[in-house]
């Protein structure tokens, strides 16, 4: 074997071992992404664009707004720490759709006593919210106009009170699926926050 031959087989291992260190830094970059993901904003995590195709087939189902919500049977959440509103969820009104989309009555209370009622909706797949109609003090619906799905990237802009993404991110849509009953969403909202990463 001349030296030529010599030094191309050393350059082809020196090419190899380059190739194996930059592999390595690109698992490790991976792995790394992969946890730094879950220490960032629910709605900037994922990256997900829903095809043309999923549009056309997408249908959601017919709602029927639930009864005004219980005090004594409201589940608590957390939003911010620094939040001095108080944030509940009315476990009658939960539900899961065979759209995937997770329904429910939201009760915010601020320090002042203000008290605000709205029946909302979360779409787990592709991270949008809907807010389907507001509740007055007799009990009563007034529906949302012009209700429409709304990307939480685009609507939450601050986490003061960005309760949506919460929901959505600790509770009801982990990994981006929804729960598989209405049981299991309120068991979770019982059972506290699957994750911290929001506060």
């Amino acid at each position: 074997m001349g030296a030529g031959d010599r030094n191309t087989g050393c350059g082809g291992k020196f090419v190899i071992r380059r190739l194996a260190l930059f592999t390595a830094a690109c698992v490790t970059y991976s792995a790394f992404a992969a946890v730094e993901c879950d220490t960032r904003k629910y709605y900037e995590c994922y990256d997900y664009q829903e095809s043309e195709e999923d549009k056309k087939v997408w249908q959601e189902e017919k709602y029927k707004l639930p009864a005004a919500p219980e005090t004594n049977t409201l589940i608590p959440f957390e939003v911010n720490v620094s939040n001095a509103n108080q944030f509940f969820v009315d476990p009658a009104s939960v539900s899961v759709g065979n759209d995937g989309v997770v329904r429910f009555t939201v009760v915010i209370e601020s320090s002042g006593g203000a008290r605000t009622v709205n029946y909302e909706g979360l779409r787990c797949k592709t991270r949008e919210r809907r807010l389907y109609a507001f509740g007055q003090k007799d009990g009563s619906w007034v529906e949302s106009q012009g209700s429409s799905w709304i990307l939480m990237q685009k609507q939450q802009h601050k986490m003061h009170n960005a309760y949506p993404a919460v929901l959505a991110y600790e509770y009801f849509c982990l990994d981006l699926e929804p729960p598989p009953s209405a049981e299991v969403a309120i068991e979770r909202l019982k059972s506290g926050p699957a994750a911290t990463s929001l506060r």
